[in-house]
């Protein structure tokens, strides 16, 4: 049950002057531990005009639980203040939000089980409305980030739960591959999340396919010092090596080498130092062995390279390779007329390449064009069954300042059912999700920094997914991403009518208690009918009906609400 505390206390000793009137001050404390709930401003009793009002609302649950706070509306003038708190860890208060930065439909959660909401009125007692509700939820570890260059696959959130890591192509793993999720009242994982790192050279044995990248900056009292990289790439005997350059942005002293080779008199396959056009489209070593050599005096800066290696037989083609994608071929073993046709994994499309290519020079086999890109795109129009919304670049980070908008459609007599498998965005940008097409629109929730995996639902066939990044994401750091699946979900959206029988209603028009009081309500589907949130207008004993094809059920509000 309802907690309720309120204390009213007028503090006649304080006063502040505003233009050269007196204010009395009034604090009161409101103290709520029911696991749902509302914070509502019109529920405190009016005080004097011209009072100053000082209130802190706090919601305290079961350890082991958090707050969620959600934003039901918020109208304030200037000069009232309203933030969100909580503690960290170590009990230090800690600033969810602000009244700047609180919009309708927006979700907060508290990190422990304690949530504070701090209201101050204007100077001169002006006083605004907010309503703002909460509820419950379990306290997990935060959704550790995505190792830049990386991945994280996480079995659970909850205690006891574990996080893997992996690095991409090239990258190694620096730290922890596996932490495990600690403290059941307070979870936090078992340590730091490793980072992946481009290393300065090195030895590949038996190489069949794999990548070589420029070195990752290195900060320390060395970093400014001239670097040298060497690697050297052997493959098995008889097969030869296709180098891909996927990238090449060299800084002005920098120089990039391939060797067909390791000795020092080998074939020269490529030197960025004597100019001339950049073979993207790769080159291919006579024999099995390539050397690779970087030289850079300024080791921190964002220019470098990326080469992808691939081993295959004379008298035929290289292996394709298509990240974010897939593709098929008429022959497994890449010879001469072999065909190769790629498609992108959803959220992706192609770019940069055309989607088929075929291996072509019965002498020397080479592919008549390079593999294409699948880039995740920044909008769409979506229809079908179902699919997935990725960030903008994705599995890459998403760039600042980027404004991106999916609609989604689901078809007649159906709504659109979200699953968030990931959100972590920096705290400055914001995910907002809104029901209805463009004449009526409904704001189902704004979300901003990390979240655990969680699913909406549409009341309509209409749904719209929203981006936007801070333009200065450099100043509160770049977020992971997202991944959002979608799919259209088949029932129908039935007219419902709430009818109640109790000496305690109050029927219109002043008929007898007994009779039914009739309070109709907007379409909406009746398995979504969880809770009627009419605890004003309906006591606690009334029987609830839903008049459903003509016929009355019988529903306890007691179970519902």
């Amino acid at each position: 049950r309802l907690l309720f505390l309120h204390l009213c206390v007028h503090e006649t000793t304080q006063h502040i002057r505003v233009n050269s009137s007196p204010f009395s001050t009034a604090v009161c404390t409101l103290v709520f531990s029911e696991p749902e709930g509302y914070i509502d401003s019109n529920d405190d009793p009016p005080l004097p005009d011209g009072e100053l009002v000082h209130c802190t609302y706090t919601v305290t649950v079961y350890r082991g639980y958090g707050v969620e706070l959600q934003v039901k509306s918020v109208n304030l003038s200037d000069g009232e203040q309203l933030s969100i708190r909580s503690a960290d860890e170590h009990g230090a208060m800690l600033v969810l939000a602000n009244q700047t930065l609180l919009v309708e439909g927006q979700v907060i959660r508290s990190p422990t089980n304690t949530l504070s909401v701090y209201y101050r009125s204007g100077p001169e007692g002006a006083m605004g409305t907010f309503q703002l509700h909460y509820q419950i939820f379990r306290l997990s570890c935060s959704l550790p980030k995505r190792p830049h260059f990386g991945e994280v696959s996480v079995l659970d959130l909850l205690p006891g739960g574990s996080a893997r890591f992996h690095c991409h192509m090239g990258y190694h793993l620096q730290g922890q591959p596996v932490l495990t999720c600690l403290n059941a009242s307070l979870p936090v994982w078992s340590g730091k999340e490793p980072s992946c790192r481009a290393l300065c050279g090195g030895t590949v044995k038996n190489a069949t396919v794999g990548r070589i990248l420029s070195p990752s900056p290195h900060h320390g009292p060395n970093s400014t010092m001239e670097r040298s990289c060497s690697w050297s790439l052997e493959a098995p005997k008889d097969q030869r090596l296709h180098l891909h350059l996927e990238r090449l942005a060299l800084g002005p002293t920098d120089r990039l080498v391939l060797w067909s080779g390791l000795d020092a008199g080998s074939v020269v396959l490529f030197d960025s130092g004597r100019g001339g056009q950049i073979p993207f489209e790769g080159v291919i070593s006579e024999g099995p062995t390539v050397r690779v050599q970087f030289i850079t005096d300024q080791p921190n800066h964002n220019t470098g390279f990326n080469v992808r290696y691939e081993a295959f037989e004379r008298g035929h083609c290289y292996e394709p390779y298509l990240q974010n994608g897939n593709f098929t071929t008429s022959d497994p073993l890449y010879g001469v007329g072999a065909v190769v046709q790629f498609t992108c994994d959803p959220g992706h499309s192609l770019e940069q390449g055309p989607p088929v290519i075929e291996c072509i020079s019965a002498r020397d086999p080479y592919w008549n064009d390079t593999e294409p890109l699948c880039k995740a795109q920044c909008e769409g129009d979506l229809t079908g069954p179902g699919g997935v919304i990725l960030s903008p670049n994705w599995p890459e980070w998403y760039g600042e300042g980027e404004d991106c908008s999916w609609r989604i459609h689901g078809g007649e007599d159906k709504r659109v059912l979200l699953d968030v498998q990931l959100l972590n965005i920096s705290d400055s940008d914001m995910l907002t999700i809104t029901d209805g097409d463009e004449v009526t629109t409904r704001i189902l929730g704004r979300f901003a920094g990390g979240s655990g995996p969680f699913k909406l639902s549409s009341s309509t066939p209409d749904l719209t997914v929203s981006f936007h990044s801070d333009p200065a994401g450099l100043v509160f750091g770049k977020g992971e991403g997202f991944i959002i699946n979608y799919m259209g979900d088949t029932y129908k959206f039935e007219s419902v009518r709430i009818l109640c029988v109790s000496l305690h209603c109050k029927p219109e028009g002043g008929h007898a208690p007994s009779q039914k009081h009739i309070a109709p309500l907007p379409p909406f589907p009746l398995r979504d009918f969880t809770c009627l949130r009419m605890r004003s207008q309906v006591p606690k004993m009334t029987t609830i009906y839903i008049q459903r094809q003509r016929r009355e059920l019988p529903l306890d509000v007691t179970a519902l609400c």
